[in-house]
């Protein structure tokens, strides 16, 4: 993937459906920093951290599987995005980011046997209060907003990467943390401070101590927006049944494979995350939250999911519902704890394909007519036809055709010789993507594409619910047609009724199938 230096700000513009791309004034004060370590004979362990002391209150129990999560043993290097509640719910929580090393791939390379006690594991890490603002640190509305405030510990990998780097090319590891503790000084929360130094390590490592505010030392890490284009890819069609489980904010839970990178899937995290939110021109009368991130989670992250479950039931409310969040987690018993979540995603890495399933154990697929949409989604934004061995893999993630709807197209094909299809389908029209684009451009594109098929099921929906005298909805199959939904999907049907209920509070009823759709 191509990397660029610009900072993204997926920001609205007062225009209906654009973003303008800025830069946040300065980093999040940090809160905490730590390190650490992988033993051979103690597992995982914190072996330091400085809190400051206007935040010490944060909780740095389990804070060694966070950073160091099952199945990171397997790369040579990654980053882990993760969270740490502030109460009972996982609402209000402090953001916090890690960078692993390991020089366990080194030394296994042309070497038969690896001595285990060589091995050195570490995570250096560090957490953020992105409400800071709010506490009179700054002036600056960059993080007022929800999205930014999500990634607000990623501006600190860089550094961190650079850090540990550094710290690892000592001879008395676990002896001094100096470079850590003058860093931390340098980015630490105070009360009475309104900006960061916001400081990066200079290249030469002897000199690791020292400080500098050139920002060009080091291109700058990409954002996680940027890896949209190739999830995009990867999933297929199944990015609409994903996004459709964003956006009625259900629990989504993305298992992570061996040897696949966390920091991808926390990028794609972020990304549902930004797909599904609800565009500014809507956002005031819906006043629905943007689906949190958790980023990485694991066994020891059970206990806040349990207390996040419980809180939600625990309101006299009958009608009560489970706050969504979507996290990744590369525990896989994680799937056998169907209470926790309602949507699971598996991924097995490059060559495997991804499937979905639900807490009751359900496969869930694509439909044809989202087939239809990928197929002209790759064509409009990616610029390229799928190949017919691509098509033939996607196939796979796709449910297959309805007898309703074989037969309604085998008479159109009969009575009109083949040259019409019936209206529910996606035009034929092969406009391919000018390829001189950028990925950050592709990735704008694709981010307008879902948030303008929300407003197009808002507005549709309004006007059916406006005009109907009746408690329940009752709406056509065609009507699915005319937002983007699949004629003949129960599943379909089930999704618009639910987001009827959650936008307007009003049940909704799809007609069968009948002799309208020939028209």
């Amino acid at each position: 993937m191509r990397q660029f230096t610009r900072t993204l700000d997926m920001r609205y513009n007062p225009k209906p459906y654009d973003f303008e791309i800025q830069e946040p004034s300065h980093k999040v004060p940090l809160c905490c920093i730590f390190l650490c370590q992988f033993d051979v004979k103690k597992g995982n362990t914190l072996i330091w951290s400085k809190k400051s002391t206007e935040t010490s209150d944060i909780s740095l129990g389990n804070i060694e599987f966070k950073c160091i999560p099952s199945g990171i043993h397997e790369l040579e290097k990654d980053v882990v995005s993760f969270v740490i509640p502030k109460g009972e719910n996982l609402v209000e929580v402090y953001y916090g980011v890690s960078c692993f090393q390991q020089n366990g791939q080194s030394l296994s390379r042309n070497v038969s046997h690896v001595d285990r006690g060589k091995v050195q594991m570490f995570s250096l890490g560090v957490i953020v209060d992105a409400s800071f603002r709010y506490k009179g640190v700054s002036k600056s509305k960059f993080y007022d907003w929800k999205p930014n405030q999500f990634i607000s510990a990623t501006e600190y990998i860089d550094d961190l990467q650079e850090l540990l780097s550094h710290w690892l090319k000592r001879q008395n590891l676990g002896q001094d943390f100096s470079l850590f503790e003058n860093y931390f000084e340098a980015n630490r929360f105070k009360a009475d401070s309104a900006m960061l130094s916001s400081p990066i390590l200079q290249h030469s490592w002897q000199n690791a101590g020292k400080f500098t505010t050139n920002s060009l030392l080091q291109e700058k890490h990409p954002h996680m927006l940027e890896s949209l284009s190739q999830w995009l890819e990867y999933l297929g069609p199944l990015m609409f049944p994903l996004w459709k489980a964003c956006i009625t904010r259900q629990r989504v839970l993305i298992i992570t494979g061996n040897g696949v990178s966390f920091e991808k899937t926390n990028s794609l995290v972020y990304c549902l995350s930004i797909l599904s939110l609800i565009p500014r021109i809507i956002s005031d009368k819906l006043k629905d939250s943007p689906l949190q991130p958790l980023y990485c989670i694991g066994i020891s992250d059970i206990d806040d999911l349990e207390r996040h479950v419980a809180a939600s039931m625990s309101t006299n409310d009958e009608t009560y519902e489970i706050t969504g969040f979507i996290a990744c987690t590369g525990d896989e018993i994680l799937e056998s704890r169907s209470e926790l979540y309602d949507v699971c995603l598996k991924i097995h890495g490059r060559d495997a394909l991804p499937e979905i399933t639900t807490s009751n154990g359900d496969y869930l697929k694509a439909t044809p007519h989202e087939l239809e949409l990928y197929e002209k989604l790759v064509s409009n934004s990616l610029g390229y036809q799928l190949s017919q061995n691509e098509k033939e893999k996607v196939f796979r993630l796709v449910e297959p055709t309805t007898w309703s709807q074989y037969l309604i197209d085998g008479f159109y094909w009969w009575a009109t010789a083949g040259y019409m299809r019936p209206s529910f389908h996606e035009p034929e029209d092969k406009v391919i993507a000018d390829l001189d684009r950028d990925n950050l451009e592709i990735v704008i594109s694709l981010v307008g594409y879902f948030h303008e098929k929300t407003l197009l099921l808002y507005n549709s929906l309004k006007q059916v619910v406006e005009a109907s005298t009746e408690d329940t909805v009752v709406v056509s199959p065609i009507f699915l047609a005319t937002v983007g939904l699949d004629c003949f999907s129960s599943g379909d049907y089930a999704f618009l009724n639910k987001v009827c209920q959650k936008w307007f509070d009003r049940e909704l009823l799809v007609r069968n199938v009948d002799c309208t759709l020939l028209c």
